[in-house]
């Protein structure tokens, strides 16, 4: 998806200034360039808001114009605040032709599967995979089908066609299974197995603090006991 906004240029200022761009509807933010100085710039807060809820789910090439040029640039980092949610500051990555880029890419999968209408449930390991790729090879996501997959089976990394697209995920690895659902007990069961899995390994970490405790006393009377034992060759 491409989206377009314009962008100020701004100065690099302390933290207070940063902290009045905020307040009067702006978002800091830099535009990195390979081998170059980062460009500071200043995003609408709102209309970015609304642009960036419009891209979820897949990637978006983001075309920002500053000072009368327009750069086109993939959202590489976002920090927001942990209380109010809002955009603190961006950082965007300028795409270059004929260089590559590694970003996530997002999973998309298609249909109901067979295994969920006989009662099964879907349970999705991986949404989206981290890719190497120029940027003209760059998807708005990757597409699966999982209509036809029945009870026990699974699609793995390898069934994918990633042409021009490189990975470090292994084929074997599992991206969506389609499992049969539990009964009753088969859930409290399991949920029994797993607080005690959780107990015990509470109980193993108690001990081993209990064991390293014992050692530093044991290591403190050993070196007063030498301390005693200097004193008295001294006297």
């Amino acid at each position: 998806m491409n989206i377009k906004i314009k962008a100020d240029l701004r100065e690099i200022g302390r933290k207070s200034v940063l902290k009045d761009y905020r307040k009067n509807g702006f978002i800091p933010a830099v535009i990195y360039k390979a081998g170059e100085k980062g460009t500071n710039i200043l995003l609408p807060d709102l209309e970015f808001k609304k642009l960036y809820k419009k891209a979820i789910g897949e990637v978006a090439f983001y075309e920002i114009a500053v000072n009368g040029n327009e750069i086109t640039t993939v959202l590489k980092e976002k920090q927001i605040d942990p209380v109010s949610r809002e955009f603190v500051h961006l950082d965007f990555v300028e795409l270059l032709e004929g260089q590559k880029i590694t970003l996530d890419v997002p999973l998309k999968f298609m249909g109901t599967p067979l295994g969920v209408e006989e009662g099964g449930i879907i349970d999705i390991i991986l949404r989206s995979i981290k890719v190497t790729c120029l940027p003209k090879n760059v998807p708005d996501n990757i597409e699966i089908d999982i209509s036809n997959m029945n009870v026990g089976e699974s699609i793995y990394f390898g069934d994918l066609d990633l042409e021009n697209l490189e990975t470090d995920i292994s084929d074997d690895s599992a991206i969506v299974n389609v499992v049969a659902a539990m009964s009753e007990e088969e859930y409290e069961a399991s949920l029994e197995a797993s607080l005690e899995a959780e107990e015990e390994e509470i109980e193993a970490l108690e001990d081993e603090v209990k064991e390293d405790k014992a050692e530093e006393s044991e290591k403190s009377e050993d070196n007063s006991d030498e301390e005693k034992s200097e004193e008295t060759d001294k006297e």
